[in-house]
Formats: structure tokens, sequence, C-alpha cells
């Protein structure tokens, strides 16, 4: 110690000492008073040549002692005095382990209030591009391979971005800027990390916050960053579509939360997982010309994993609530849907068929998918009638989905309501329980339920249907048809397995049909109310039976009842068949203007069983049981008195085979019988007029 202080204590030590002192304050006062005004100017001046535009700073601080800087006020003006670029304050803190590192190794940076505006005058030109062109034009030195640095905590503070799309007339301003970095390094060098990832800006309103999390020196780089998204206005992005797109953004907000993982799992092998959800609130999406055509209240896509750069997808549940489609067909049979499908369409290319992709298959899977509230609109102006109508409240619930389809897939229930107006309604359709085993081609149906159909059918004095007619669409230009062609004779060739479907209830509820015949001279109407159909275990399994049960008034007053077994492959029914007491005044129209009787009671009845059964021989078909004609009663139109009528006409231990041909009554009973035979003028009995004879040109009868 004591040598020590005596070499401390030597002439020649106090003399290195006080050279050492005093390179200290000069450096300080260098750094301190004349580096800023000196640098200020130089940056000034190098910045403008560079940049071509003028560049201000207001001050520049350095604290030498400290190996930091402080930069405010900088500003670059374009012609005109417009401000471009710019910030309040540059804040940059070395750390003295560049001298060792031989290279650029900063402890902090931090930038507040940048501010640019930039502007696009034509297509694929801004007000910068000339500094663009400088910039990417290639360069004649070598390349010296990725410099050495570190840059940690990086920090950007309340920025500000504005983009003027002069040819579309918007603005766009991303404001509120906040970035946060741990680092961005070339090289290993360990700080202290005093930022975890950030990112939070304000994009046209909407707010947009990214946070997370980073292990930058563990060994897998593990990193989290967090997508919260607020109400980001998607029809914004209507302007930066291609005019060519048959469609257009109407309006639409997009919200999200959502995980991004990145993680080094070894070397060069990534790992990239997004959890979280997306909500799509408010979608409307038109035609070119106006015209409605897809939206919804809001979608919800829960994400449990994806995974892009491994191709896996994981979703955990799709909810679209609101859906709303348009369907239209004009009078020239276009349908809007397949029109904006051909537009999107391009015609085949005649260059070879690529080869096949050797990238790893996508495997996704869907936990479940709910579809609420539905409504679908339809307007059909093709038929000379036109219809319009809509399928309201739809609703779909389907269970998991993967993309190897291997197990069944499980919709719990598809329903809606139908309004085509008077013509068509139905005022619940349920089918619940479905179970598609696409492996096995079998469809299996827990339960089909219709509830409150209305059915309104009308033949015109010219004698066609109107209804529900189908549209008359205008062919639309095919596109690819060899190549579709081709897939369809492939199918054919391999879709040999038949598919096997079954339902296990079907139920049908105050089911009601009204048939307006006007083409006659008296309007036939035939009505079917209070249908009621009830079958159990139906399927076109081979010789597998279920049972069918129905009930219906007929004509108000009569009533049909059937009850029995359906084998619908190969045709086997056996079903007890009763009708009680249909009227047949509804009917007599048809045969009415033919005869010279009119009809003004009559109802029938029967009793029995009714079989078919097809098999290789044909179709075999039979009934056995009774028939009654009852209340019989008729007038002749000529003499204006009762020509026939009786209480009851019985046919009992009937038995009708169709093939062979073939027919047997065991009984015949007639019951207050009366007929009046009537002579007229001419000597003619009125029975020799009951059929109308044709009617000559000029509207005199022909002799008999």
């Amino acid at each position: 110690m004591s040598r020590l202080g005596n070499a401390l204590k030597s002439p020649r030590s106090q003399r290195i000492g006080k050279w050492l002192a005093g390179i200290f304050v000069v450096f300080g006062v260098l750094g301190y008073f004349a580096a800023p005004p000196l640098l200020k100017s130089i940056l000034q001046k190098q910045l403008s040549e560079q940049l071509h535009r003028e560049v201000s700073i207001e001050k520049i601080d350095i604290n030498p002692y400290g190996l930091s800087a402080r930069i405010g006020g900088f500003s670059i003006k374009a012609d005109g005095g417009r401000e471009v670029a710019g910030f309040d304050e540059l804040f940059v803190n070395l750390s003295s382990a560049s001298i060792f590192k031989l290279a650029a190794v900063v402890d902090e940076v931090r930038l507040d209030g940048l501010r640019v505006a930039v502007a696009r005058v034509a297509e694929g030109r801004y007000d910068i591009s000339d500094l663009l062109d400088e910039w990417m034009k290639p360069k004649d030195e070598p390349d010296t391979g990725t410099p050495r640095f570190s840059v940690n905590n990086i920090q950007l503070i309340n920025g500000k971005i504005v983009f003027d799309d002069k040819p579309k007339g918007k603005v766009h301003t991303i404001g509120e800027i906040n970035l946060a970095l741990p680092f961005v390094s070339s090289l290993p060098y360990h700080t202290e990390i005093l930022v975890n990832p950030s990112f939070s800006a304000n994009i046209n309103g909407s707010p947009l916050a990214l946070t997370g999390d980073s292990k930058p020196f563990s060994e897998t780089r593990e990193s989290q960053l967090n997508l919260d998204l607020d109400r980001f206005d998607l029809a914004g992005l209507q302007p930066y579509l291609p005019d060519s797109l048959p469609i257009r953004l109407k309006s639409g907000t997009l919200d999200s939360e959502l995980k991004a993982m990145f993680k080094e799992v070894s070397d060069n092998v990534y790992s990239v997982s997004v959890v979280g959800a997306v909500h799509v609130s408010g979608l409307a999406l038109t035609e070119t010309e106006g015209q409605p055509l897809v939206g919804w209240k809001r979608l919800d896509i829960d994400i449990d994993n994806a995974d892009p750069i491994n191709s896996n997808v994981a979703v955990k549940r799709v909810a679209l609530d609101g859906l709303d489609v348009a369907m239209a067909v004009t009078k020239d049979g276009e349908f809007n849907v397949l029109r904006v499908v051909d537009r999107l369409s391009k015609p085949a290319s005649a260059a070879p068929e690529p080869k096949p992709a050797t990238a790893k298959p996508l495997a996704w899977s869907l936990g479940e998918f709910a579809l609420t509230n539905g409504l679908i609109r339809w307007q059909d102006e093709s038929t000379p009638t036109p219809v319009a109508g809509e399928v309201r409240h739809v609703l779909v619930s389907v269970g998991k989905v993967d993309s190897k389809l291997v197990e069944p897939i499980e919709i719990g229930e598809v329903s809606y309501q139908v309004d085509l107006g008077e013509r068509f309604r139905v005022e619940k359709m349920a089918i619940m329980g479905i179970k598609v085993d696409l492996p096995k081609h079998r469809v299996d149906i827990a339960e089909v339920t219709n509830t409150g159909t209305r059915a309104r059918m009308l033949r015109n004095k010219e004698g066609k249907i109107e209804w529900v007619s189908s549209p008359v669409l205008k062919v639309v230009r095919a596109t690819n048809a060899e190549k579709d062609g081709k897939a369809r004779a492939e199918a054919e060739a391999t879709g040999k397995q038949e598919w096997i479907g079954k339902v296990g209830k079907l139920a049908v509820e105050d089911l009601a049909f009204r048939f307006e015949d006007r083409s006659l001279q008296h309007v036939a109407v035939q009505e079917i109310d209070g249908f009621n159909l009830l079958a159990q275990e139906l399927t076109n399994e081979p010789n597998k039976k279920g049972s069918i049960s129905l009930k219906s008034k007929i004509n108000k007053k009569g009533s049909l009842n059937v009850d029995g077994s359906l084998q619908v492959y190969p045709l086997d029914v056996a079903v007890k068949v009763e009708t009680l007491a249909i009227q047949l005044l509804p009917l007599e129209p048809y045969f009415g203007q033919f005869l010279n009787i009119a009809l003004t009671r009559g109802q029938v009845s029967n009793k029995g069983e009714a079989t078919a059964k097809l098999d290789t021989a044909g179709l075999k078909a039979g009934y056995k049981g009774s028939f009654t004609l009852g209340d019989f009663v008729a007038v002749d139109k000529l003499n204006s008195a009762d020509f026939l009528k009786w209480k009851s006409l019985y046919f009992g231990g009937i038995d009708f085979r169709l093939e062979p041909m073939a027919i047997n009554i065991g009984e015949i009973a007639l019951t207050d019988y009366f007929s009046r035979l009537i002579l007229n003028k001419d000597g003619k009995l009125n029975v020799a007029e009951i059929v109308k004879k044709p009617e000559r040109r000029g509207g005199r009868s022909q002799e008999g």
C-alpha cells in the first residue's frame, strides 16, 4: 500500500491526473456547449440535401457523461411550408458497451410526438415518391452483411400518421400511436429490459391496442402479443377494394381480442399460435348497383388455436346472429346470387394444371356453429305471377366438425318459418338431431316437425296452375365446363355407395290446403283442414318398416283416418283406411257441365285395408273392406224435379286386386231408393237425356 501511495503522490502521477481531469472537463464542456449547435447545423444542412426538403431543429442537448442526447422540435417541410414529418423529442442513451462490443449499443430510445403526413396523388404515386424511387435504386457498394447493433427499450409515444388519398377523396388518420419494443439486436447483449412489447393507436376513430410479454433471452425466445381492436370501421376499406369486385362493403365494424404467441421450438423451427375472438358487427354487402345482398347483426369467432406456420387451425365456436340474405330473380331470369358468382369467376385458363402442392395440408376443426335469427328474402319476377316472401327465424346448430370428416357431423337443430303470402306459409319447420356420416353415406334424423302449414293453389280460367312456381332462370356463362364435366363423371364412377336415410319421427301438425279451380263454369273448391301426420322409423334401408298415422278433415264435413306400416324400399304399404262423410258436392262442377242432372247431396265413406307392394314382378296393390255412397240426391235440370236419390248404397266384402286385375263384392245393399221417370212431350224419357249432347256450330244441339 505504501508503494501505491508513493506512486500516486509522485509528480508524474499527479501530472497524468491533471491531464485526465482536464480532458474530462473539456469533454464535458464541449459536449454540453460546443457540440449541440455544431451538430444541429450539420444535421439541418445534410438532411435538407438528402431529403430535398427543408429540415429544421429547435434544439439539441447532449449529456456527455451520461452518453445521452435529446433532439427537440424536429420538422421536415415540403414546398409551401406544409409539414410532412417531424417529432417533439428524440432521446437516445448510448451504452459504454459500444466500445467493448465494437458495435452500436443503445440502452434506450424514446421518440415523442412523431408526426407523418403522406398524400397519394395518383395511382401508385405519392408525394414522397421521389424519395422512395431514390432509396429503391440498387447500390454499387458490396453487401457487408448485417451491421452489429443492439437497440434496447424502444419507445414511441403519442405518434400520428395522416394519409390523404386524393384520388379517392379520403383522409385516414392513425393517431395516439404508442409503441414499445424490448429490443432489436443483431448481437448477443444483455441489458436491463424496462418495457414489454406493446402497440396502441386510434385508427379513424377506432382504438387498437397491442400488448404483450417477452422472454428475449430464453432458449425458446417466447413472446406474447395481445391484439385488441375496438369498433374498426370496415366500410372505410371500400375505396381500396378493386372496382371489378361485384360487391360493395356498405357497413360493418370489426372488434378483436386476440393473443399471438411466438416460440422457437428448435433451430429455425418456429411456432405461432393465435387464440382469442374476432367479432364483425353490422355487416352489409350489396351489389355494385346497390341492391342488398347479404349482411348480419353480429358474427363471433372464438379461436382455440391457429398456427399458420404448421397449417393447423382450431376454432372453438362460430356464432352468427341476424343473418340477412336477399335473393332475387329479375323479369329476365337473372338470379342475383348467380350473377355475383359469375362476375367473380374467371374463364378457364389453357395453361397446364399445376403440380400437386408439397406443402402440408391444412388441418382444421370447428367445435360448434350456431346461426340464430336468420332471414332469407325471396323476390321472383321471372314467372307470370311474381313470388315474394321470406324465410324467417332461421336457426342452425352444428356440433364438432374437422378436416378429416371421419366422425359423424351432428346438427342439433335446423328450424325456420316460411311466409310466401297466402300461397304458402309454414308457422314452424324444425329438424332435430341430425347426424351425417360421410364415410358411411348415412343420414339419421331424430325428429322432423312441421306446424301450421297453410297452402293455397289456384287453377286460373286458362287452365294454368298458379302457386309457388320455380324461377325461370337465365342461362349463366359456364366456367371451366370441361373440368366440371370431368369431375361429375368421376363422381358418378366412384359414387356407387347409396345413401341411407332414416327419420325417427315425422310429425305434421295442423296443415291446411285449399285448391280453387276457376277453369270450370262454376268454381270448384277442395279443402283439407286439420291435417295431422305422425310417422316413425321411416328409412330407405332395405326391408325396414316404419309406422304411419294420418288424420284430416276433407271439405269441412268429411274425415280421413289412415293407420298402418310403411316400408320405403322396396315399397311395401299396409294401412287401414277409414273415411267418413266426404262430400261429393265440391266435385260436381267437374261432371255437372256434361250432364242434365245436378248433384245436390251425396257423401262417401269407407272402412278397409289398402296394400301396395313393389317387387321385381311389378306393382301389386289391393283393397279389402267396404264402401258406402250415402245421402245421395240428384235433380233433373230439364224438368226441375228430383231424379234420383237414396239413403245408402253399401258395398261390403270388397276384395280388389290390381295385378292380376280382379274385384269381388260380397254384399250390396240399397236403402230408401227413389227414382222418377218422366216422359216428355217429344215422347222421350228423361233417362235418355241425362248426358248433354255436344252443341252444333251456331249453338243448336245435335239430334240424338
